[in-house]
């Protein structure tokens, strides 16, 4: 795949937070280009020093924590901290004013919303970048406005004023992609009940246009677990690492063939920046790959670009045709689509109409509301073609948006047809001095044998059951 050594058709900077979101970022900056640099600025928030010893081509300078040993899984807990804790909040707000670089065209945060880190962090490094970088161009805009317009006009209209703020600067916002993963099922209902709840929030900001967020993925850790194990040729030592390699690769490689030349019909690194930085959405990403063998005419190639648009790599497929209970049919609006192919030179004798063909049958597929842009290489790809599809929809994988409550209900479910214990600790009895029966007279000493009881009952044996206690003596004012 020599199309990988290509320019990237966008400059972008990577940030990974917590331990998930670190270690993607880390697969990106393993890309190096022809001459060696890495093609990626990549940098990595998290809140202990130790987890980010693990990288190995993130650079040190570009590894930053927040100093809390860690947040344990539990976001919720973990954005408290955020919130509270001054010098967690100094350090993240000037890792993003500072350290992530907005030359480029791109700013990508990732983050598993697994645990507690970057499922927190991430959320809030969101809002500080909006905070800073966008927002700030709307006030700008918005004290140009009532400078022109007067304070009593400025007071009145003010929703219009703030509209046309947004519209004379949203040009130059700075953009962001998101990568959330969400986690496998067996990480339990509180995770999935928390993760669902901050999917919810990266969702909001996302469709909403003035937060200045160009796309969010959830690839599905549940998926690449099942893969993984039915995987028969892979590299990985488990899931996550697989996980890693394939959100990575089919970026880098769209990034990367969007850049290339050398046939009739191009996709070029416009095309591409329109696809990812128009419209709002969820980015999905499709590719599949057949043996070049296989592929014996033009249908062939047309039939693998249909494959990949019904297809996903990293989630479960959208359904982009709903039906209600009543029977209505609705359908999530697909913006802009890119098609593209690397096809060996081999397979050049089939021309070029398999392109145009794909087209046709995908744009009557598809409740399309933008263009469909294509292209295909021609590069020696080791025996085999390979199928881009991606586009962005007002959709949500399955499982992200009915799963993971079904998912819990179901464990919730579970729970309660437990009949569930309270366990205590069997005490061990301790030998005290042991009482002999000598056959002895008790009046010889004095005793009449009334007055001898086995069980006479000592101080030692009262307990607080025994007594009525009061606390009419204790003022609670004084506690």
């Amino acid at each position: 795949m020599s199309f990988r050594d290509n320019t990237p058709s966008i400059d972008i900077t990577v940030v990974g937070y917590g331990q998930a979101g670190s270690r993607i970022a880390d697969k990106f900056a393993a890309y190096k280009s022809r001459d060696g640099k890495p093609v990626y600025n990549c940098l990595a928030l998290n809140s202990n020093d130790g987890d980010l010893e693990e990288l190995r081509y993130i650079p040190q300078d570009n590894r930053i924590s927040l100093k809390l040993g860690g947040l344990g899984k539990n976001p919720e807990k973990a954005l408290n901290i955020l919130e509270q804790n001054e010098q967690a909040k100094e350090t993240l707000k000037d890792f993003i004013t500072k350290k992530v670089r907005v030359q480029d065209s791109l700013v990508l945060f990732i983050a598993g919303l697994g645990g507690g880190t970057g499922t927190a962090t991430i959320v809030k490094a969101i809002e500080e970048f909006h905070e800073f970088y966008n927002l700030r161009l709307v006030k700008q805009a918005l004290v140009e406005i009532r400078k022109q317009v007067g304070d009593a006009d400025f007071k009145q209209n003010f929703k219009k004023h703030q509209s046309n703020a947004y519209n004379q600067v949203k040009d130059q916002f700075k953009k962001i992609g998101v990568i959330a993963t969400i986690p496998v099922r067996s990480d339990g209902p509180d995770v999935l009940r928390q993760v669902n709840d901050f999917a919810s929030r990266i969702w909001d900001m996302a469709k909403n246009p003035t937060k200045g967020i160009a796309f969010v993925d959830f690839p599905d850790n549940q998926m690449f677990y099942e893969r993984f194990q039915n995987e028969v040729d892979t590299n990985s030592k488990n899931y996550r690492d697989f996980a890693n390699n394939e959100i990575s690769s089919i970026f880098h490689e769209l990034n990367t063939a969007t850049n290339g030349s050398g046939t009739s019909v191009i996709m070029d690194s416009n095309d591409f920046k329109r696809i990812l930085l128009e419209k709002e959405g969820c980015l999905v990403l499709n590719r599949v790959e057949q043996n070049v063998k296989s592929i014996t005419n033009s249908d062939d190639l047309t039939k693998l670009f249909v494959k990949s648009i019904e297809s996903n790599n990293l989630h479960d497929p959208i359904a982009l045709q709903k039906v209600s209970e009543d029977g209505e049919i609705t359908y999530a609006r697909v913006h802009h689509v890119g098609l593209l192919g690397v096809i060996p030179p081999d397979l050049s004798k089939l021309g070029s109409s398999f392109i145009d063909n794909a087209k046709e049958d995908i744009v009557n597929k598809l409740p399309l509301q933008g263009t469909i842009f294509s292209g295909y290489l021609n590069e020696p790809n080791n025996f085999k073609v390979t199928v881009y599809s991606f586009y962005k929809a007002d959709a949500l994988p399955e499982r992200l948006s009915k799963g993971l409550v079904k998912e819990y209900e179901e464990f919730m479910a579970k729970q309660r047809t437990m009949n569930f214990s309270s366990d205590t600790i069997q005490q061990i009895a301790v030998a005290t001095d042991e009482e002999f029966d000598l056959g002895l007279d008790p009046g010889d000493f004095g005793i009449s044998i009334a007055d001898v009881q086995e069980d006479k009952p000592t101080d030692d044996d009262f307990t607080a059951d025994d007594v009525e206690l009061d606390f009419s003596g204790i003022d609670p004012n004084n506690l």
